[in-house]
């Protein structure tokens, strides 16, 4: 079992939050590779996966630790050892050991791939960012994004992998120098290849003649920390001027940056400010999309939309028809709630659980060691936590001929789905997050966010503008390139 312990370890190296240790990706996998193709014992196969998988989130995505979302994400991968065991099989009375082994080899690139997003897809919680092509997000290959985005990427990392393992001597009946001049020729077209789409896409962006002023807004954990002082988010009268006075404390130094800057459209992290005012309902909102609560918190926003005349974006905890929704509302210049979205694509736990009254043991376990917060706005335990799904779309700024593709935390980690969005006639993507889940591990976890954005943008040849709570502020465009700032970013966009 030491190959596939291996390739886990090299693994590890390969997904580490620094830019230059993308070329792990090149032969992270060979030792499993090698393992795939000559092991032929059924439960060796399944234990030597298991081994490997389990190894590798808990060095790359050990801050989701779940052991629920880990067993079924694992148990789709196992799909993977179980066809090359039925694939030899298949082969084994009609080939030779080696030219079996070969095939097995032959055959990875597109089981890998497979099986690779497969998990990511439909896992409890999605894992894209931990498939082999995300490693070169941040990498001279980028633009081979261009032709099939994170897939081609992995397609590209695993046949690598497996023609190294082609030449590796206990394999060899072909020439080894042979294969490793192909894998010179392959790394060094790829890289040639992607540079001329990362200019391609530059030069299509920068033709583009309309443009659109964007103030984009992110915050940290401490921003709103004086909130605390209310127990629960149901206020009475004299609490309801408290909270007023303190919200409008807080977006004063916002308003003051973003004054006579001239913005067309402002953008506010999820859950700015969090509170959620359940008994209180604006008129308008009310009226238009049926919104029950967050009055407090509407009326703030559309007086700083109103203030600065601009359009704004807001997204946070709203009630529907006495369902829960997970909501970006869309303000124009006079304050007017023009449309608003909600979030589509739930998070596991936090946002939806499907067990009903049933919690798992380990969550009370922690509970009563201490960690009463994990208790607290949690689907698990509140059902007045758990959301309902809204409709992917998109939004279209009223007397502005451009819309946008909104996407709330998790929803970035579905490239097929922001592509569908995209399609609609988006003419950018803005992604806003709360990233105060994260108890460890936050660098690593936006550092591989930050490579999977930056294939969907290159992809999807569109800018991605990204905020949140405990998270930078800033774009990325259509040929990678990054440029942000820490709380407030003001850039103009082409569309």
């Amino acid at each position: 079992m030491i190959f596939p312990i291996l390739s886990a370890i090299l693994g590890i190296l390969a997904f580490l939050p620094f830019d230059y240790f993308w070329p792990f990706g090149f032969f992270y996998l060979v030792p499993l590779f090698i393992f795939f193709a000559k092991e032929n014992k059924f439960w060796r196969l399944i234990w030597g996966t298991l081994i490997f998988r389990t190894i590798l989130y808990l060095g790359t995505v050990y801050y989701t630790l779940e052991p629920i979302v880990w067993t079924q994400s694992i148990g789709i991968f196992i799909g993977l050892p179980i066809s090359i065991f039925i694939i030899k099989r298949g082969l084994k009375n009609q080939l030779s050991t080696v030219k079996c082994q070969m095939s097995i080899v032959a055959l990875l690139p597109f089981l890998w791939t497979f099986f690779d997003h497969l998990q990511a897809r439909f896992s409890l919680l999605p894992t894209y960012i931990i498939t082999a092509g995300n490693i070169f997000g941040s990498s001279p290959f980028l633009g081979l994004s261009s032709f099939g985005g994170l897939i081609f990427l992995t397609f590209f990392a695993a046949i690598i992998n497996a023609l190294i393992v082609a030449a590796y001597k206990n394999l060899a009946s072909i020439n080894r120098s042979k294969i490793f001049l192909a894998i010179i020729a392959i790394i060094f077209l790829g890289w040639g290849i992607s540079k001329i789409q990362i200019n391609k896409n530059a030069s299509d962006y920068n033709s583009l003649l309309r443009t659109i002023k964007i103030g984009i807004v992110s915050n940290n954990k401490n921003f709103d920390r004086g909130f605390s002082i209310f127990n629960d988010d149901v206020f009475d009268p004299k609490e309801r001027e408290i909270a007023k006075t303190m919200i409008n404390g807080i977006i004063a130094p916002i308003k003051k940056e973003l004054a006579n800057k001239k913005i067309d459209l402002i953008i506010l992290p999820e859950d700015m400010i969090d509170i959620e005012d359940w008994n209180g309902a604006d008129d308008e909102a009310k009226n238009k999309f049926n919104i029950e609560s967050g009055k407090l918190l509407i009326q703030a926003y559309r007086n700083l939309a109103k203030e600065l005349s601009a359009n704004l974006t807001a997204t946070f905890t709203t009630h529907q028809n006495k369902k829960t929704y997970n909501t970006t509302i869309l303000f124009n210049r006079n304050g007017e709630i023009i449309d608003i979205y909600n979030k589509s694509r739930l998070t596991f736990s936090s946002e939806y659980w499907p067990f009903g009254d049933w919690q798992p043991f380990y969550y009370k376990w922690l509970i009563k060691l201490g960690y009463d917060d994990i208790a607290k706005n949690n689907a698990v335990f509140d059902k007045n936590y758990r959301y309902e799904k809204g409709d992917g779309r998109i939004l279209k700024i009223e007397n502005n001929d451009v819309s946008f593709t909104p996407l709330i935390c998790l929803e970035t980690h579905y490239p097929d789905e922001i592509k569908k969005r995209s399609n609609l006639g988006a003419d950018f993507i803005i992604h806003t997050s709360s990233n105060r889940w994260i108890a460890d591990g936050t660098k690593h976890f936006m550092k591989l966010t930050n490579n999977l954005r930056k294939i969907e943008a290159v992809w999807l040849k569109k800018p991605i503008i990204f905020n949140g709570r405990e998270e930078n502020a800033g774009i990325i465009l259509p040929n990678g390139k990054t440029q942000f700032n820490s709380d407030i970013f003001i850039r103009e966009i082409k569309y």
